[in-house]
């Protein structure tokens, strides 16, 4: 390598390492290139511009992030507290409920004189006209065991009939319908309680939410529109309790009875709770319930 190129290079070396300590200084507002008013400055000012807005980019970036971070902290935990109240507001909601169902089976209790099993809430409905039964969400653990009574009726917070127990698990139930063929209770003309009459399901009836009233004399005197409600005789369900209405009388038979067509006064799409009937209430009887 000759002379005059070393020469050069180390020219080179030592203008750079000039430049680069003065655009260090010139960060500096005490530093000797501040103050200078040597044209020099003209050239390193814009230098000194772009590290210290490299420098400030930099801290806004990290100031930013970290406050990024706060509030989405803040945001998790109104979320977390959202969530708590929606659950207390639920749980509110559920102790209403339940309030309500006791008042209604103490109203019922009261009324009719039987022992009301804690209302239970229908979780199964029927899927076809073969299968036409319900089922609840109480069974022997609630007391409702079919080894120890000839049956349950089962009526909604109004004492509509809804049905009676047909069969029960541990845990639950299955109620027959007022509609099913295999129902049938005793029962009085609300205007007329001197005859009493059969009320059953039909299986040809069921599909159009209808009963039948059967083997009414020729001479008995019954009218369309006419309120059923039940004898009280038979030892199931007590007296009183409402069945539905006539809605069509048929002709007299060659034995010299008729038939009546009568409508539920349940409205088994609307109804989800129902309460179960255990029997007559003694002086060592009272409200049976879940502990």
């Amino acid at each position: 390598m000759s002379k005059n190129r070393r020469t050069r290079i180390l020219i080179v070396l030592v203008v750079t390492i000039v430049v680069a300590i003065m655009m260090v200084y010139s960060i500096l507002p005490e530093s000797f290139v501040n103050k200078s008013t040597n044209p020099l400055t003209a050239i390193f000012k814009p230098i000194q511009n772009l590290i210290s807005s490299i420098k400030e980019s930099g801290q806004n970036y990290f100031s930013t992030t970290a406050l990024n971070k706060e509030l989405s902290n803040q945001i998790e935990e109104l979320e977390q507290q959202n969530v708590e109240l929606r659950l207390q507001v639920k749980e509110n909601e559920a102790l209403a409920i339940e309030y309500d169902k006791l008042k209604l089976a103490f109203n019922l209790s009261s009324k009719y004189n039987y022992s009301i099993i804690e209302a239970g809430r229908i979780t199964q409905r029927p899927i076809n006209l073969d299968a036409f039964l319900f089922r609840i969400d109480k069974g022997k653990k609630a007391g409702i065991d079919m080894s120890e009574t000839k049956g349950f009726p089962v009526v909604n917070a109004n004492a509509q009939v809804f049905g009676r127990i047909y069969n029960s698990d541990e845990f639950s139930a299955k109620v027959l319908p007022l509609t099913h063929e295999g129902f049938s209770v005793s029962c009085y003309a609300e205007d007329n309680r001197g005859q009493t009459f059969v009320l059953r399901g039909d299986p040809e009836l069921k599909s159009r939410n209808l009963c039948v009233l059967d083997e009414i004399p020729a001479a008995t005197v019954i009218n369309t529109g006419d309120q059923l409600i039940t004898s009280g005789l038979g030892g199931i369900f007590p007296y009183g309790l409402e069945l539905g209405k006539v809605v069509e009388i048929l002709s007299v038979d060659e034995q010299g009875y008729r038939q009546a067509l009568v409508e539920p006064a349940i409205n088994y799409a609307e109804t989800d709770v129902v309460f179960v009937m255990s029997g007559l209430i003694t002086n060592d009887d009272a409200y049976i319930g879940e502990e």
